[in-house]
């Protein structure tokens, strides 16, 4: 399987991800990596809405992809996969999944969070899952569109 790209926003798939990302960077498939929305039909069929046309997209827990992954189903494809939160990527890393970078561009404003980007707003267990990733050789960086110049996650801490 070609993952091409692994972002985190928890806007999910919407205008930015499909015109800059997908796009971008020809992606064929877009895993939706949540044990909720892979879960919820209807929020599947409104990100399938959202993806421009000639991408399929999916949406998987964490142990399901990882099965998927290890059956070799997606390897003909170029792949994004695409978190809610820091903490999926981390649960896929643990179990064996290689991510060389993450993309971390979109953790809306909740109680708790503090600031470090226009877009990302962390708490300090988001932060604890952010190092623990980078420990695991994971590259973290923000950008938002394709075009952006790209930040060090961790400097941004």
């Amino acid at each position: 399987m070609a993952i091409i790209l692994c972002r985190v926003d928890d806007r999910l798939i919407h205008g930015q991800v499909a015109t800059s990302w997908l796009r971008s960077n020809e992606i064929n498939v877009a895993v939706v990596i949540d044990d909720t929305i892979a879960n919820d039909p209807m929020q599947l069929q409104i990100l399938k809405m959202a993806a421009p046309s000639g991408v399929k997209v999916y949406a998987q827990t964490i142990d399901k992809f990882i099965e998927k992954y290890n059956q070799g189903i997606l390897d003909d494809y170029r792949v994004m996969l695409i978190f809610s939160n820091v903490y999926a990527p981390l649960a896929l890393a643990e179990k064996g999944l290689v991510l060389k970078t993450l993309n971390v561009a979109g953790m809306r404003y909740r109680e708790g969070r503090r600031q470090i980007t226009k877009s990302v707003f962390i708490n300090p267990e988001e932060e604890k899952t952010i190092k623990k990733l980078s420990e695991k050789g994971v590259e973290l960086e923000f950008r938002q569109l394709m075009t952006d110049a790209k930040q060090e996650l961790l400097k941004l801490l």
